[in-house]
C-alpha cells in the first residue's frame, strides 16, 4: 500500500518539516471540537514541542498490475463505493476528508446509501480505521480515467472564538492522496440529493495577465516564494492569496464587502481546479463549485471575487484549494484557514 506522510515538528509553535509518509506532530493537550470551549492550539507547543502523532490514509484494497503499477478503480454506473482506511494516533481529536474528482469538489456519503451527502465528514481519531466513501461522480464520460484526490484536514471542527483563540494554529493542515477512476459508462447527468452550495460572492472574474518583474520579485516573495526568477518561473507552481489587498494569516473582521484575489503562475500547460470553501463547504463561483485554469508561459492567472458580508454568519472558516487536473503530478495547495467574523452588530 502506498502511504504518504507529513511530519510537522513544532518548536516554539511554528516550524514545519516534510517527510515521505503521514505524521503530524501535535500538542500535549488538544482542544475539543466544540468552538465554544476550544483551547488555544498554541499553548501546549510552548510547553512541549515534539513529534507526538501520526496520520496515514489510503485506499483499502487497490489492485496492482503484474509490473506493480496501481490500477484504476472501474466505474460501472450508479453510486461508486471506495473502501478507505486511516490511522490517526497521538493527541489529535478528529480528522476530516474532502474529495475532488478531476479537481471538482465531490460530495459523498459514509458507509450507507441512506446517509446524506456532505462535502466534509469528520472522524474521531483511532488506529486502523476503515470506512467507505459512496458517491455518484460529479463529472466523467465513458472512456475517461480521472483522478480522485482525497484530502485530509486535521481537527476540522476547530474554529477560533476571538476570545480564547484567534488563530487555527497547526490545525486544518492537509495531507493529500489520490486514486484513479476508469469510467466504463458516463457519470449521471443530474444529481437530485446533493447538499446546497453556499453563495457569498456578489461578483467574480477569472482572467490572465502578463507576468511582470514586479510580481516575481516583490509579490511572490511577500507570499513566501523567495528566490524565484523570471527565467526559472516555468520550473514550479506559485500562488498568492490576499484579502482587500493584504495578506491575512489568521482572521479578518468583516463589516463591508471584501475583495479577494488568488493568482497562480508557473509550469506551462499545468491545469488546476480552484475552489473556495466556507466552513468546509464549497462556495459557488460562476455557475459551479470551482473554476478551471491552465497556466501559460509568461502569464499569471488571476481570480478576483467580492464577498458579501450579509451572506456570512457571525463566525465562518474560509480557505481556498488548488487541485491538479488531467492526471498531472502537480502539487495540491490549500491556503491558511482564515476566520471571517463579525462583531458590534456588523
Amino acid at each position: 500500500m502506498r502511504k504518504r506522510l507529513i511530519a510537522i515538528l513544532l518548536i516554539c509553535g511554528a516550524l514545519l518539516s516534510l517527510a515521505a509518509c503521514g505524521n503530524y506532530a501535535i500538542p500535549d493537550s488538544t482542544p475539543p471540537p466544540s468552538q465554544a470551549v476550544a483551547a488555544n492550539p498554541f499553548d501546549a507547543a510552548e510547553e512541549d514541542a515534539g513529534f507526538l502523532g501520526m496520520l496515514t490514509h489510503a485506499a483499502a484494497s487497490p489492485d496492482f498490475s503484474e509490473s506493480g503499477e496501481r490500477l484504476p478503480f472501474p466505474y460501472d454506473g450508479g453510486e461508486f463505493r471506495l473502501e478507505y482506511q486511516f490511522s490517526l494516533t497521538g493527541k489529535m481529536d478528529t480528522v476530516g476528508f474532502l474529495l475532488f474528482l478531476d479537481g471538482q469538489p465531490q460530495p459523498y456519503k459514509v458507509n450507507e446509501p441512506t446517509a446524506e451527502y456532505e462535502y466534509c465528514h469528520s472522524f474521531p481519531a483511532g488506529e486502523d480505521q476503515s470506512f467507505s466513501f459512496l458517491f455518484e461522480p460529479v463529472t466523467g464520460s465513458a472512456g475517461d480515467t480521472l483522478a480522485l484526490t482525497v484530502v485530509s484536514i486535521t481537527n476540522p471542527d476547530f474554529q477560533p472564538d476571538m476570545e480564547s483563540t484567534s488563530s487555527y494554529g497547526w490545525y486544518h493542515k492537509t495531507l493529500d492522496s489520490y486514486v484513479e477512476l476508469k469510467f466504463n459508462v458516463d457519470a449521471p447527468a443530474a444529481h437530485s440529493d446533493l447538499p446546497p452550495i453556499r453563495e457569498i460572492f456578489v461578483q467574480s472574474d477569472v482572467r490572465e495577465e502578463k507576468v511582470t518583474a514586479q510580481y516575481v520579485e516583490s509579490e511572490l516573495p511577500q507570499h513566501g516564494w523567495g528566490g524565484v526568477s523570471m527565467d526559472a518561473l516555468d520550473s514550479g507552481i506559485y500562488y498568492t492569496f490576499s484579502l482587500d489587498g493584504g495578506i491575512t494569516y489568521d482572521n479578518l473582521r468583516v463589516s463591508a464587502p471584501v475583495t479577494l484575489q488568488y493568482t497562480m503562475c508557473g509550469t506551462a500547460g499545468t491545469s488546476y481546479s480552484i475552489a473556495f470553501f466556507l466552513d468546509h463547504q464549497p462556495v459557488k463561483i460562476g455557475e459551479s463549485t470551482s473554476c478551471s485554469i491552465t497556466l501559460n508561459k509568461g502569464g499569471v492567472m488571476e481570480i478576483e471575487a467580492v464577498i458579501d458580508p450579509d451572506k456570512l454568519g457571525e463566525f465562518n472558516t474560509f480557505y481556498c484549494v488548488a487541485v491538479p487536473q488531467n492526471g498531472t503530478s502537480a502539487p495540491f495547495f490549500k491556503t491558511n484557514s482564515i476566520l471571517l467574523y463579525k462583531e458590534n452588530g456588523t
